[in-house]
């Protein structure tokens, strides 16, 4: 009989160790939130600036979509409602945001229907590191780097 409880008291003490640490773990969703800017583009093995990655940024042999665009000196803010807004002198583009898989992929919409999709290698409250990966010819990866813009915005106050 003592062993019974023995069993149902360890299980009720590894559920609710279970449980905390899930609660307590920041979802990428609310981390990601906010202002970021654009600091870095690094590519993999120091490629003649991704000549592959610069093809593959102009177009994909299926559908002459760009499978990514080169992102330069931009400012990223992630809305919560998924909106993304990116600034570039001055100019102000929006595009839809959703976070993908198991939390490492964010996937980054166009008007024109023309999809992106990243892979969250870092993200915290400070940094965030995308890695850009094409499946076209491309043999290298992009890294971006953004740190986040320490200005107050509505997707700040609200988190």
């Amino acid at each position: 009989m003592k062993l019974w409880l023995i069993y149902i008291a360890v299980f009720a003490l590894g559920l609710t160790g279970f449980t905390v640490m899930m609660s307590s773990a920041a979802s990428p969703e609310k981390v990601i939130l906010g202002p970021w800017d654009e600091k870095t583009w690094m590519y993999e093995n120091n490629t003649s600036i991704g000549a592959d990655i610069m093809a593959a940024s102009k177009t994909t042999a299926t559908n002459s979509q760009p499978a990514f665009s080169l992102h330069e000196a931009e400012n990223w803010e992630f809305l919560p409602d998924g909106k993304l807004r990116l600034t570039v002198n001055d100019e102000i583009q929006q595009l839809t945001w959703t976070i993908k898989g198991r939390g490492h992929v964010l996937q980054i919409k166009y008007a024109d229907g023309h999809v992106e999709n990243y892979q969250l290698t870092e993200l915290n409250k400070d940094r965030m590191i995308l890695d850009a990966e094409s499946d076209v010819q491309a043999r290298g990866i992009a890294r971006l780097t953004f740190e986040r813009n320490k200005t107050n915005t509505y997707a700040q106050e609200i988190q």
